[in-house]
């Protein structure tokens, strides 16, 4: 199971193609240079060896006429019962007057020649010639057979090495990718947590080395300054909501203490003032609540939660305040789902949304919230034929104190804020949908394993 999800993991794409690639070239560059080192040293030996040869018959001092060097050519030949090598002289107008191999005169010095020894196909060799005192020639003849054998290996040796270079570049590129995409899914994984909130997450350095080492030490103190200024935020954030809800407690309960020592028009003005300060309240209440999940620190019960009890509680709840709307609820399918979670805050998130419908869409408008499930998800989908909020917007009402552009009645800007803050905190996501017409919300949690059911 465990080389499954190692194979399930994402790859990097061409650079293992790429690296493969220039490893079959790198391979067959080595086997192109081995060639031309072993086709130089073979050249080089056949040429001394000529060399030598040479010396034997261009005796320094001896007589160098053709009668001299053909009568040394017999006495050399004859005693010789091996020999490599074939002797031609050529007269000075090209005719053959020493030897038995058919060949065209080679220029002098050194060359490579074409020649037939009585066998009918024609061979090649390599030949040195010496141009004596009365314009005949000395030819000496190697046959190149080494050469020639390295032609002959040469295409079984090519494909050889193709097919090293295909095994070996295609493994190790495998293995390099393999490598590779492992320690990018650990950094994805640890960046797939911060983006749901979870800023105590870091990206794991175990079995690192050199430039990954240093990139991951890097990253993680990145995230740590990031961590420290949210949580600052945070900090700040509550404090100034902490601070200014306890005066705006006690201003609203002098507000109410004091209408029974008014008359009726300085009462509309106090019940006016209440309701402004309990308003004021509720937003710093929910600024409260947001930091609190956000920074993990709301008191949680987390436990296998089915989801359709649940359901069904929140919308007779809710019915009614849609109904006053204008609006009206209907409950969709229920299929039997169970989450880990908390019932306070899921109670809350589906409030918070059915709340929105009855405050932000028109009368006469009709919500469904129905419970399905998706692969290794439960979804919960809260939909309404209202008028939506444009593709362009989704992303920014889920931000706190962002409303939608269509939206002219009161409110925080704080319910979708609340809602994606606890969807995040029970590793789950929340999803802007058009219902065409209307929005669909949509909610995914991770179900709850079978083995899980229990703790």
């Amino acid at each position: 199971m465990r080389g499954l999800t190692f194979l399930a993991q994402p790859r990097i794409g061409r650079l293992a193609g790429q690296f493969g690639l220039a490893f079959a070239l790198a391979m067959a560059g080595a086997g192109a240079l081995l060639y031309w080192q072993a086709r130089a040293q073979i050249d080089d030996e056949v040429e001394t060896s000529l060399r030598r040869e040479q010396a034997r018959i261009l005796v320094p001092g001896a007589p160098q006429d053709t009668a001299a060097i053909a009568r040394r050519l017999n006495a050399l030949t004859g005693g010789r019962v091996i020999s490599d090598k074939g002797h031609m002289l050529f007269a000075a107008d090209g005719r053959a007057i020493w030897g038995r191999i058919e060949m065209a005169p080679p220029p002098p010095g050194f060359a490579d020649v074409s020649f037939r020894d009585g066998r009918p196909d024609w061979r090649e060799g390599h030949a040195l010639t010496a141009r004596l005192p009365d314009g005949a020639r000395l030819v000496i003849i190697e046959h190149s057979e080494a050469v020639e054998n390295i032609h002959a290996m040469l295409p079984r040796t090519a494909l050889i090495l193709v097919i090293i270079s295909v095994v070996v570049g295609g493994g190790a590129a495998w293995l390099f990718s393999a490598l590779i995409a492992q320690r990018l899914a650990r950094t994805m994984a640890a960046a797939d947590a911060l983006a749901r909130g979870d800023l105590s997450r870091r990206i794991p350095d175990a079995g690192l080395d050199g430039v990954f080492a240093q990139q991951v030490a890097g990253l993680n103190r990145m995230i740590e300054r990031m961590a420290d200024m949210v949580h600052s935020q945070r900090q700040f954030a509550s404090h100034l909501a902490h601070d200014l809800r306890t005066p705006l407690t006690r201003l609203r309960a002098l507000l109410q203490a004091d209408r029974e020592h008014t008359d009726a028009a300085g009462r509309q003005l106090l019940e006016r003032a209440e309701r402004e300060c309990r308003s004021i309240i509720a937003i710093f209440d929910a600024l409260l609540r947001l930091s609190e999940i956000e920074a993990g620190r709301h008191p949680t019960a987390m436990a296998p939660l089915p989801l359709a009890p649940i359901i069904e509680d929140v919308a007779e709840t809710m019915e009614p305040v849609i109904a006053d709307a204008g609006s009206r609820l209907e409950l969709g399918a229920l299929f039997p789902a169970t989450i880990r979670g908390d019932v306070g805050l899921v109670h809350q998130l589906l409030v918070n949304l059915l709340d929105n419908v009855a405050l932000h869409t028109p009368a006469q408008t009709c919500a469904t919230i129905g419970l399905s499930q998706t692969g290794t998800e439960a979804v919960i989908t809260i939909a309404d034929n209202g008028p939506g909020i444009a593709e362009a917007q989704r992303d920014r009402v889920m931000q706190p104190f962002e409303r939608g552009t269509a939206s002219n009645r009161p409110g925080s800007g704080l319910g979708l804020a609340i809602a994606d803050a606890i969807m995040r905190f029970h590793d789950g996501s929340l999803e802007l949908a058009d219902n065409g017409p209307g929005l669909a919300v949509r909610l995914r949690f991770p179900l709850l394993r079978a083995g899980m059911a229990t703790f």
